[in-house]
């Protein structure tokens, strides 16, 4: 076990980009090579057929894909994204025998060394059969921070799960009920990453694998096959790519031999310490939870449901805020049939503000995995695009990026200079005279790209090139349009898990066109934010709090404020069209009201908010306190944690427990837009039975069983 227990993870979190020469192959191509190892990153013959024959060929993944059946659901385990090569050749052959039903392709794939963008689409430019499937993959790259980021494709039925980091530690952090069904063993030669290629590395994909389970690998070296063997997959040795003599196929049998992990001995003192292979149990830690109560305190425990493969799922989702709009979009485009439920109007509590500002609250981020809202952030610059889609040619916009300068609220801590590595693929540092040029309107440029004097101990400001105005009406409107929603005014008066069954209670809003739910659904999702307690008794701690945001229409020919939203402890911001323009400042924080009136009281924290931290803006006309009696605003009630994070899984009561059908997304605080699209993923994951877009303390952290809560 020894060897096993020897990860290193000293540097989890930091990632430094690849290091790229490049040659010219055989062809004529460009190739990359790798300068860290000296090895290529695919064949110099043809790295596309390479591709093909050892990862697609040898996993008979045509004809494995063309017989999946409805709602069937494949996972592929990569150990080398490299330049995505691979994931571009499975994607295409995947277009091509894929089946005309709700079947879905995940790719799990790891990178300890990533290529940057630039690299990365020189790279690929030189397969144009590929060029369409690279421009989407392009478009959808995420920064390089270490951790897992979930890409969909759901009209190619395709999920992406691209984890920057050692290969190693991002299978540890790997978790979800599925398995990987087809292994590509990729990396650079045994002989030249010899930390990749190691008893760690094998002993995960074991545990990530399941009777039946093949693999392919262009390499046959002993080190591979051994610890392969190790691990009790039966192995083929055979012809390998072009002149390569030889590669390793495998499968995963039925009836395994024991494990082995590698244990060092020594007898006495006269003789050597030697090694030893030795069987071991690899479900140690759920054979001790099979040991203890049933009934005991283990949020991090994945649900235990009778599988639901293969059929249509009917699912409740009661409450039409972002939450639940976000849980719902994730199940109606894996084919499932949703029933939107809530007393108001869809986004009628607090996500449902004229505009909502989608940007992270910047501080040290060196460790990735750790922050939430970072994750959600970078999520949603790809969730909130994608939905552009289900709209009319002309419509508007559900995500604007604006732009958003953070000046960095003196309550917030600052960014040390190691974090600022880690950010500077979406934050950009400027120093005060770069502020303060763009606050008094000499240029609305781009803020320049250039690192400022690292000698310098504070920034006054940093610059978010994407962070967005999220239009949230038409958000809701692109996923009401997904024709396996549907939207139903009602009140809930209480639910009832049966069986795998799950019964509604609930009584028609008085002024609601009647519709006839289901008698029963397959699971139901409580996002009621802080009315979410009044159904599951155990989760008391919700708490809320008052919020208001104002706007007021700007003249015509006005231009005095900068076209991007500034962040300065409050926000301010613009929007509309060409007809009309608004300023948008928000937002008020109190505390022991449940009053959500609007309050010229709250217009003025807000332009006082301002005044402090901007009192040259705003001392201009337009926010001259006479003018108060124009502004419009909304208040609303902000639900959260004591934590501060949501409360997101599945919901015990006995007699259920890990068996339970009722589900809860709520408490998002003022994080509503970030959280949403990857909180509603992990989610929908659970339900389905799928791997989990979350490293898997993310399970416990967000869990309605978590401590914090009870």
């Amino acid at each position: 076990m020894a060897a096993l227990s020897n990860t290193d993870l000293s540097n989890v979190h930091a990632i430094a980009p690849a290091q790229i020469d490049w040659q010219t192959d055989d062809g004529g191509h460009v190739v990359p090579i790798s300068a860290r190892f000296g090895d290529v990153y695919f064949s110099r013959a043809d790295g596309l057929a390479e591709s093909q024959f050892v990862f697609l060929d040898h996993n008979q993944l045509a004809q494995r894909w063309a017989a999946l059946p409805d709602y069937g659901y494949f996972v592929v385990g990569e150990t080398g994204f490299g330049t995505g090569l691979n994931v571009l050749a499975a994607w295409q052959l995947w277009q091509h025998v894929r089946p005309d039903n709700h079947s879905r392709l995940h790719i799990i794939t790891t990178e300890k060394y990533p290529l940057q963008r630039a690299d990365l689409a020189r790279a690929l430019a030189t397969w144009t059969p590929l060029a369409p499937l690279a421009q989407r993959l392009l478009d959808h790259y995420p920064p390089l921070l270490a951790g897992c980021h979930r890409l969909n494709f759901f009209d190619e039925r395709l999920t992406l799960d691209l984890w920057f980091g050692d290969a190693i530690t991002s299978l540890q952090q790997c978790t979800g009920q599925a398995r990987v069904d087809a292994w590509w063993l990729d990396g650079f030669a045994p002989a030249r990453d010899t930390r990749l290629w190691s008893d760690a590395l094998f002993a995960q994909i074991r545990r990530l694998s399941k009777a039946g389970t093949t693999l392919a690998t262009f390499s046959a070296a002993q080190v591979v096959k051994s610890g392969l063997q190790r691990q009790g997959f039966v192995l083929n040795k055979v012809k390998g790519y072009g002149k390569k003599r030889h590669m390793l196929t495998g499968v995963l049998p039925k009836n395994p031999p024991p494990m082995l992990a590698t244990a060092r001995f020594r007898h006495n003192k006269k003789i050597a310490p030697f090694w030893l292979p030795l069987p071991f149990r690899q479900d140690f830690y759920h054979a001790t939870l099979r040991h203890t109560s049933r009934h005991k305190y283990a949020p991090d425990t994945l649900p235990d449901l009778v599988p639901t493969n293969h059929r249509v799922l009917t699912v409740a989702v009661v409450g039409a805020g972002v939450a639940g709009l976000a849980v719902a979009y994730s199940l109606a485009q894996r084919g499932h049939r949703v029933w939107l439920l809530d007393r108001a109007h869809p986004l009628a509590g607090a996500s449902g503000n004229i505009r909502a500002l989608l940007a992270p609250k910047l501080h040290n981020v060196t460790r990735f995995d750790d922050n939430l809202h970072l994750i959600g952030y970078l999520a949603g610059l790809r969730f909130y695009p994608a939905l552009q889609a289900l709209l009319p040619p002309h419509a508007a916009p559900v995500l604007e990026r604006v732009g958003v300068l953070d000046l960095l609220a003196h309550q917030r801590r600052a960014i040390d200079s190691d974090a600022q590595a880690s950010v500077a693929d979406f934050a950009v540092p400027l120093n005060d005279k770069q502020v303060q040029t763009l606050l008094d309107g000499k240029t609305h440029a781009i803020p320049p790209t250039q690192t400022p004097d690292p000698q310098a101990t504070q920034q006054a400001g940093w610059w978010l090139a994407d962070a967005s105005l999220i239009n949230t009406q038409v958000f809701a409107e692109a996923v009401l349009r997904l024709p396996n929603i549907t939207f139903c005014q009602t009140i809930l008066q209480n639910l009832q898990q049966t069986g795998d069954r799950v019964t509604l209670q609930t009584v028609a809003h008085a002024n609601a066109q009647p519709m006839d739910l289901p008698p029963t659904f397959d699971h139901a999702v409580l996002c009621m934010a802080r009315d979410t307690a009044e159904f599951l008794p155990h989760v008391s701690r919700i708490k809320y709090s008052r919020g208001q945001i104002s706007w007021f229409a700007l003249p015509t020919d006005d231009d005095s404020l900068p076209p991007f939203a500034l962040k300065y402890g409050g926000y301010l911001a613009t929007f509309g069209d060409t007809r009309q323009r608004y300023a948008l400042l928000g937002a008020s924080f109190v505390r022991g009201t449940s009053d959500t009136r609007t309050h010229a009281a709250d217009h003025e924290a807000n332009l006082a908010t301002l005044q402090q931290a901007l009192p040259t803006l705003a001392s201009q006309p337009l926010f001259d306190k006479n003018r108060l009696p124009d502004w419009q605003g909304r208040a609303s009630l902000r639900a959260q944690t004591p934590d501060y994070l949501p409360v997101v899984g599945q919901v015990w009561a006995q007699p259920n427990d890990t068996h339970s059908r009722v589900w809860t997304f709520a408490a998002l605080g003022s994080k509503g837009y970030a959280y949403a699209p990857i909180c509603g993923e992990f989610l929908v994951g659970l339900m389905g039975g799928e791997m989990l877009p979350l490293p898997r303390h993310w399970l416990a952290t967000l869990s309605p069983n978590r401590k914090a809560l009870r």
